[in-house]
């Protein structure tokens, strides 16, 4: 129950040192503490961001965090997930499994545990992506178009899983970490 009620606090704690000014310097340090603590429950808000440090995954790190809340989101994502529309999500050093578009890509650990994200570029340009990549972000579900096309989403490849699961996720280009 300690751990419980102590998640919240570090969880402010690394808001605010990512909200510093410095986010590049002060967002690094917190990619060990927000993944390594597994967490359960279905509300509460959480998220991590790391800097740039390295294109390619780990053994160790492939996996990341994805979360709704302090829900593990990856056992949900092979169903539908319409009932989380506008709920935030979060993600630690989660996998690009597969890129979608300039500014889409899919984000999970395999082709059949993932989920679309979309970036709110505001006006900016659009991030380099690549497979394998790792990124954190903190964003919000949405509800699906009937067809993916617009979010770059393939009919063959990702149409299916998407009208699946039902939503995307949209994450404002500001809430984005590269690694």
């Amino acid at each position: 129950m300690t751990l419980a009620r102590l998640m919240p606090l570090v969880v402010v704690a690394l808001l605010a040192a990512s909200c510093s000014g410095n986010d590049k310097k002060s967002s690094v340090s917190t990619t060990a503490t927000t993944t390594s603590t597994p967490t359960t429950g279905a509300t509460g808000s959480n998220s991590g961001s790391t800097g740039s440090t390295g294109a390619r995954p780990s053994a160790s790190s492939s996996t990341g965090r994805l979360a709704l809340g302090k829900r593990d989101l990856y056992p949900l994502l092979a169903g539908s997930l319409t009932r989380y529309v506008s709920k935030p999500v979060s993600a630690t050093s989660a996998t690009i499994v597969q890129v979608a578009g300039i500014d889409s890509f899919w984000a999970g650990r395999d082709q059949s545990r993932r989920v679309l994200v979309k970036i709110n570029l505001k006006g900016k340009r659009p991030p380099r992506l690549r497979n394998g990549q790792h990124v954190s972000f903190v964003g919000r579900f949405v509800k699906a178009p009937k067809r993916g096309d617009s979010l770059g989403v393939k009919a063959k490849t990702g149409q299916p899983l998407l009208t699946k699961q039902g939503v995307y996720i949209i994450v404002p280009i500001d809430k984005l970490k590269l690694q």
